[in-house]
């Protein structure tokens, strides 16, 4: 079981805890081996600038330098906008309860980027008017952040259609559309002719 959250509706609380659902979670994983001729496992190596150097796996690392090439932790950096001026950073959301005030519609839903799914498991009983809401439909909006950052995530409390709770979290797709008089800019290509005209090429998908 992973870590929970503690939640607030109407000033009633309950704790759920979080388990990521992921592509693997849902349909397995496959692990690809390479092996040399003498049937033992090859591992990665990175040639180093100077061509003939071998540098085995895990032989390199990232690091942060100042200005002047002095040695960063990464516990000294800080955000700051286009003017150098410190932004404001986000807590975690497991440091503090969050409070289920504002709903959405599945439109606005929908016009979210989802990139993390995780299986809300309750700790503590649903509150009955939570539980009312969640059965009726109803989608929470909150900010989510694992870690703590620089900014929170939207994030959308639901029920699915078996009685399990989902939290999903994404990001807002911003789309620009264009309007009936502007040009869309592409150009225009003759449509083909033939019976051939109507099939559909499947390597394209």
């Amino acid at each position: 079981m992973g870590r929970a959250l503690e939640f607030v509706f109407k000033g009633q609380t309950f704790k759920g805890a979080l388990d990521k659902v992921d592509r693997a979670a849902l349909y397995g994983s496959v692990d690809v081996e390479t092996r040399d001729r003498s049937g033992r496992p090859c591992s990665v190596a990175t040639l180093a600038s100077d061509g003939r150097t071998l540098i085995a796996s895990g032989g390199t690392a990232m690091s942060t330098l100042s200005a002047d090439g002095r040695w960063l932790e990464r516990s000294e950096l800080v955000a700051v906008d286009e003017r150098g001026n410190r932004l404001n950073s986000a807590g975690s959301s497991f440091d503090s309860p969050i409070e289920l005030k504002t709903t959405t519609s599945p439109e606005r839903l929908l016009d979210h980027a989802i990139r993390l799914t995780y299986a809300v498991s309750p700790i503590d009983p649903v509150p009955a008017a939570l539980a009312r809401d969640l059965e009726s439909g109803a989608i929470f909006k909150l900010d989510f952040s694992y870690r703590g950052g620089v900014r929170a995530d939207p994030a959308f409390l639901m029920k699915g259609s078996e009685g399990a709770l989902w939290l999903l979290v994404g990001s807002e797709c911003v789309l620009d559309f264009v309007g009936l008089a502007e040009a869309s800019g592409l150009a225009e290509t003759a449509e083909p002719a033939g019976p051939e005209a109507d099939d559909l090429d499947f390597e394209m998908m």
